[in-house]
């Protein structure tokens, strides 16, 4: 259908596909203090310089009284190296 969205089935992280899940797995954000990231969605990429990945995912912030927001992503992958460029949308739980 013309000018219909189409997301990405998502299925957890194993049923990802494999460049996204390269691209979460290498942004390194398992290693951030005081921040965890749980993703929820994946929604696509964009080839730029290099490639872009958009994912949902769910933000905790646990010593923040447990804060816990539902973000955008934006994981750019070039020449290898993969970058957190972009966190937005922020919907608090």
């Amino acid at each position: 259908m013309f000018g219909k969205i189409k997301l990405e089935e998502f299925k957890g992280l194993t049923a990802m596909p494999q460049k996204a899940a390269s691209a979460w797995s290498g942004a390194g954000l398992e290693n951030l203090v005081g921040a965890s990231y749980k993703p929820l969605l994946y929604l696509g990429s964009q080839i730029v310089k290099g490639q872009n990945h958009w994912f949902i995912a769910e933000l905790t912030i646990p010593y923040s009284a447990d804060i816990r927001k539902i973000v955008l992503l934006t994981i750019n992958e070039f020449e290898g190296k993969y970058t957190l460029i972009k966190e937005s949308i922020e919907v608090i739980l």
